[in-house]
């Protein structure tokens, strides 16, 4: 006869528990347009730096409300900068070339550096519906414009305290 004793039966084991959560602070929201360019002849650009005589175009980020709790608005803008001027943004691949297009506050006070996470446009915040006013245009790169369509597309990132 063999006697087992309960402790030699006893099994031990480990389980895990994940907690999960989010401590939120405040939140923003924020929507955007199309920006139309408009048609521009190769022509009207007359040198590296020039734009054409119509120049800038005004567009407007919509606010769609910020959290009370919000002080300050950081705006990065991310998308392909123009490989000849860093400043600016490039023309998608397969279009127009020897151009890029430059972001600015409707001011002109800021300009916007593509891809910078340090040099940021700061607003306050503005209700829902309210707009931060903003302006774009295409500026020459290369000594020579070739025609084809002009797009890009840049991603507004936002961070705020």
């Amino acid at each position: 006869m063999t006697l087992v004793s309960g402790a030699a039966l006893a099994q031990t084991g480990n389980a895990t528990i994940n907690v999960t959560g989010v401590i939120g602070g405040g939140a923003c929201a924020i929507s955007t347009n199309p920006v139309d360019l408009g048609a521009h002849d190769a022509s009207e650009f007359t040198g590296v730096g020039t734009s054409p005589p119509s120049g800038w175009v005004d567009f407007p980020i919509t606010s769609e409300g910020c959290s009370a709790d919000i002080v300050t608005i950081h705006m990065g803008f991310n998308g392909n900068a123009d490989t000849t001027n860093s400043g600016l943004f490039a023309i998608a691949t397969g279009g127009a070339s020897g151009i890029g297009i430059q972001l600015q506050t409707q001011d002109g006070t800021a300009t916007v550096v593509p891809n910078s996470t340090t040099n940021l446009l700061n607003w306050s915040p503005v209700a829902a519906g309210s707009t931060y006013p903003m302006r774009a245009r295409y500026v020459q790169t290369l000594s020579t414009v070739t025609p084809g369509a002009a797009d890009s597309v840049v991603t507004v990132m936002l961070s705020y305290n």
